[in-house]
């Protein structure tokens, strides 16, 4: 979260420079907003690049192409075709190239909802240290019964899941889940003794928790990853 704030720190006292600068003549007089929008969108970008997050990454160079498709000579691809098009290879590509498995020590769940694509509910329970979640198109519930809670990668697109971890046990003092969020929501119910390091980004969507952690045990779940396009509800029981 500090490297956040950091970036947007120099993010903004580079676009007052470059304002300025282009206003004096020393840089070609382009928009501010044109200005604030190409710098956002390549550092958009390149965080997908870095995250391995193809929404984020296909979304911003569409967004690039429809704010300069004069002089790319593309004005009959967009919006709607440029954008169309990055909404599948987006899909696309991260179901062939999606997250890494995490295998450590320990048992791994994997669930793949290929079957369930916007026509109803799937309910499921899961066991084990290390558990894997994926939800595309589709709306998925899961309850984590695990008596040795590790670690969680869970990812959510375009579709709507909840995770329900009021029966795991964190017996190694720490756990981590992961959570990659694109176009949908995700809903997270945590015990509210646990202490909770809430380290979720967001880029055009948002991180809300509801309630607050207690932290009266000596168990601690670090919360990783980010949202694109939608939200990340964390609710405390």
């Amino acid at each position: 979260m500090r490297k956040r704030k950091i970036f947007w720190g120099i993010f903004f006292i580079m676009m007052a420079m470059i304002v300025v600068a282009s206003k004096i003549g020393i840089l070609p007089d382009v928009g501010v907003f044109s200005l604030l929008a190409t710098v956002f969108l390549v550092w958009m970008a390149a965080d997908g690049v870095r995250h391995r997050n193809f929404y984020e990454m296909l979304f911003a160079v569409a967004f690039l192409c429809i704010i300069y498709d004069g002089p790319l000579g593309i004005e009959a691809l967009t919006p709607w075709t440029v954008l169309a098009a990055a909404l599948l290879l987006s899909i696309g590509l991260s179901l062939l190239f999606g997250g890494k498995k995490e295998r450590k020590h320990g048992i791994e769940f994997e669930w793949d909802s290929d079957g369930v694509r916007g026509i109803g509910n799937s309910s499921e329970q899961c066991s084990g240290e290390q558990i894997r979640c994926e939800n595309t198109f589709g709306s998925a519930i899961r309850y984590i019964h695990s008596d040795n809670f590790c670690k969680a990668r869970l990812e959510n697109n375009f579709g709507s899941m909840t995770i329900y971890f009021d029966n795991a046990v964190i017996q190694g003092g720490t756990a981590t889940v992961k959570v990659d969020n694109n176009f949908g929501e995700t809903v997270l119910y945590i015990p509210k003794e646990w202490k909770v390091h809430n380290e979720l980004e967001h880029v055009f969507g948002s991180v809300n928790e509801h309630g607050k952690s207690v932290g009266s045990s000596s168990a601690e779940l670090c919360l990783k990853g980010e949202t694109n396009f939608g939200n990340i509800e964390i609710y405390y029981v």
